[in-house]
């Protein structure tokens, strides 16, 4: 938990940062900052629970931390979609002296997934939209439903993304909740996550 509150002060602080950029304007007003998208990478951390009986095994709350790349598309003025890849780490302690615990060890399974975003673009700086996705988590071992040891599950998920597009030009602020069905297990995910995303403007 001390790495997860690291991560997430180093990851304000940065936006903090990035969201303090004022405008920037030529003579004639024109904004010379205008909201960039395309090519993208995303740092984001934060908390993920289990939800079921598994979490009677664990702490219930947990941390992940992923990267991203993706590519937004501004399909209209009122809709973008975007698709993005990630992989990251997912940590959560658990109590393995109960025999009927699904969990082998600390659970920090490799997570690597896919996700699709249709957004809608409240204004020209304002987005909010779905973050609909499949992820695998790789290597952390876990009992399944058949109390045979696993070493990767999937999370199907769907959840809410906000956006704010900062006048830092290349910079964008977020926070996403999402809810993931873990496939042939005893629980159920949800995931609250912050994030900074940088466009490349290609």
């Amino acid at each position: 938990m001390k790495k997860l509150l690291v991560i997430l002060l180093l990851l304000g602080a940065s936006i903090l940062s990035a969201a303090e950029e004022e405008a920037v304007g030529d003579a004639s007003g024109n904004d010379l900052s205008p909201v960039v998208k395309g090519l993208s990478a995303t740092m984001s951390g934060g908390l993920f629970a289990i939800i079921g009986p598994a979490a009677d095994y664990s702490d219930p709350l947990g941390s992940v931390v992923t990267l991203a790349f993706g590519y937004d598309i501004q399909i209209v003025d009122a809709f973008s979609l975007g698709i993005h890849g990630k992989f990251g780490i997912l940590q959560l302690n658990t109590d393995s002296s109960k025999s009927v615990s699904p969990w082998v060890e600390d659970y920090a399974p490799i997570l690597a997934g896919l996700s699709i975003s249709p957004t809608y673009c409240i204004n020209n700086r304002w987005e909010i939209g779905l973050d609909v996705g499949a992820d695998f988590l790789l290597v952390g071992k876990a009992k399944d439903l058949d109390q045979k040891e696993s070493d990767m599950f999937i999370m199907i998920g769907a959840g809410i993304d906000a956006e704010y597009y900062t006048y830092a030009r290349h910079f964008s602020i977020g926070m996403t909740a999402k809810f993931d069905y873990i496939y042939n297990f005893d629980g159920y995910g949800v995931t609250v996550m912050p994030y900074l995303k940088y466009s490349f403007d290609i």
